[in-house]
């Protein structure tokens, strides 16, 4: 009966060193698609990634979430390589990515801005929206606020504060608004993007935050609308935006960049670097198709459907059938570099 043992135990070993082999040649069979966002996706683009999983087992998608600027900088200056960004301005794909990091650009979704807050915010049950300049300039009220220099809701929020300012429907509560709310800033209150803004306003560490609709009724927080000559939410309003202006600093070491307001416009594209474009392409066709649509109004986005194609040279062949070539399409915030 000893004689059986060393064979026994090699037939052990030989099927689990079989085993181990055949799950670490499936392991090494999958195949990675990386795809730089803007945290206000990251929930919708977690719930695509796991429905595309589902329906191509050998593909695994990472997902990086940051402010936009900082998504196209890991590309544009640190030199890292990603299938896919995706940002929460269009124009700086156009502005930042093209033509030495990217061909093309597709404006996919929109959104709007709105002040979020709970129940824990100071006069919670009087703010409203004929009133919110009074209440949030009130003493004691503390407003948070992104880093216009890296993501989008930072700048874009400053233009929302102009254009109150300037809209006369707040009448003197609106005096000098953009100063006061600044001031209801503190120093720590300043986030790199909008998941660190929301971190703040559920840690009760803030009172106030001017969001996306989209991260507010994800996260069940109470929403306060905006009029929309002010919210960055209509395409009829693209020209009145444009009058409210932010100068921004979009790339490392160079000067500061004015960029002009606009409807909220999400636009993405694979860069020209990208180490798995044809299943990159495979996952954007998924999320401009109607199974990426429904994900998105689930989410509280407005997708724009279908995707307009804003620059449009070496757009892979299997998205030509999900984009239109718009001559005045979706618009979004512009920029000239200043001195």
């Amino acid at each position: 009966m000893k004689r059986l043992v060393a064979p026994v135990a090699l037939r052990v070993w030989v099927a689990t060193s079989a085993a181990i082999f055949t799950l670490g040649s499936c392991k090494s069979r999958t195949t990675e698609v990386v795809v730089f966002h803007a945290s206000s996706l990251s929930a919708v683009l977690g719930d695509a990634a796991e429905a595309f999983q589902k329906q191509n087992r050998q593909v695994r998608i990472r997902l990086e979430p940051s402010g936009s600027q900082v998504a196209v900088r890991k590309v544009t200056e640190l030199g890292m390589r990603a299938d896919v960004v995706a940002v929460a301005d269009a124009a700086l794909i156009d502005k930042m990515m093209i033509p030495s990091h990217a061909a093309w650009n597709a404006v996919f979704a929109t959104n709007e801005i709105i002040v979020a807050h709970k129940d824990h915010s100071k006069w919670t049950d009087q703010i409203a929206t004929q009133n919110w300049p009074e209440v949030l300039t009130r003493d004691g009220v503390r407003l948070g606020r992104a880093d216009p220099d890296t993501a989008p809701i930072g700048y874009q929020t400053l233009m929302v504060w102009q254009l109150a300012e300037s809209s006369g429907i707040y009448g003197p509560a609106a005096a000098r608004l953009g100063p006061r709310l600044m001031a209801q800033c503190s120093k720590d209150h300043v986030v790199h993007d909008e998941a660190e803004l929301l971190a703040l306003l559920e840690s009760r560490a803030i009172d106030y935050a001017f969001m996306f609709r989209s991260t507010a009724e994800d996260h069940h927080l109470k929403i306060l609308a905006l009029p929309p000559e002010i919210n960055l939410s209509r395409q009829d309003q693209a020209a009145h935006y444009k009058s409210a202006q932010v100068e921004v600093r979009m790339k490392q070491g160079q000067g500061s960049t004015r960029i002009a307001g606009g409807p909220v416009s999400y636009g993405l594209t694979i860069p020209t670097q990208a180490p798995s474009m044809d299943l990159a392409a495979r996952f954007v066709a998924f999320l401009f198709g109607d199974s990426g649509h429904r994900l998105f109004e689930r989410r509280g986005f407005h997708p724009v459907s279908p995707a307009q194609c804003v620059s449009c040279a070496a757009l892979p062949a299997q998205l030509h059938s999900l984009v239109t070539f718009p001559t005045s399409p979706v618009s979004s915030p512009t920029s000239a570099t200043m001195p």
